[in-house]
């Protein structure tokens, strides 16, 4: 039996679609909640309807990437299980190089040239497996490391501000720091959103309660990769 007739089998999809299923719930129940709290709060409408479209609005440029990425794993993974990975947790970038790795182990060099479900199946489990640290580490030890802030915040503020920026900037450079040291496409449109982000904000800066604000940081993402796909096509 094909690996991919596994992968697209009505098993995968219902598992799949059950677990995306109980996400979604999880995410109505937290903004029915939230809601509740904000208007035992005082907070108004306004500001309620004005934050959801925000975040609503920020949501959208971050998901066209993973369109994308699901419809190139399609080929490889099928499509259930790429999209249920996508839609909770996963990355493209995690989510193949652990499929390669998996695939590896059973001595196929990649995914796609595989021919038997086991090769699919242990390629499932190292996805999985690789990826639950980070959540069981934070249900058992977040809890405890957030009182250890507190009681740093209060002996040394200033020091701890300054470690927290510092673990900041370490994560930003590894988004930016590839495509500053590649130079090349990737260079370019870090540019591009950046300059795009640098202009948007200075032509709305006299207009702060302006709708288009909030999607200041929606176009420069939509305009960097637009730009990235035009100079892939022109050169």
């Amino acid at each position: 039996m094909d690996y991919m007739t596994v992968a697209n089998s009505p098993f995968i999809y219902i598992v799949s679609g059950l677990i995306v299923a109980y996400v979604v719930l999880l995410c109505v129940i937290y903004l029915r909640n939230g809601l509740k709290r904000a208007r035992a709060l005082g907070i108004g409408s306004d500001t309620l309807r004005r934050t959801i479209r925000t975040a609503a609005t920020f949501s959208v440029a971050p998901s066209l990437p993973i369109v994308v990425a699901l419809i190139a794993m399609m080929g490889i993974m099928g499509l259930p299980y790429p999209w249920m990975r996508l839609s909770i947790i996963g990355s493209f970038q995690y989510e193949l190089t652990t499929a390669k790795i998996g695939a590896s182990a059973m001595g196929v060099e990649q995914l796609s040239t595989a021919s038997s479900p086991q090769v699919f199946a242990n390629s499932i489990w190292i996805m999985s497996l690789g990826i639950i640290w980070g959540m069981l580490m934070s249900v058992l030890f977040m809890k405890k490391f957030s009182h250890g802030l507190d009681q740093a915040k209060k002996k040394d503020q200033t020091k701890l501000q300054l470690i927290i920026t510092a673990l900041y900037f370490g994560m930003l450079s590894v988004f930016v720091g590839p495509p500053i040291v590649q130079g090349g496409i990737g260079l370019l449109t870090l540019l591009v959103s950046a300059g795009l982000f640098f202009l948007l904000t200075k032509l709305l800066q006299h207009r702060p309660r302006s709708v288009w604000t909030d999607f200041i940081f929606t176009f420069s993402m939509v305009g960097g990769m637009i730009f990235a796909v035009a100079y892939q096509w022109l050169f």
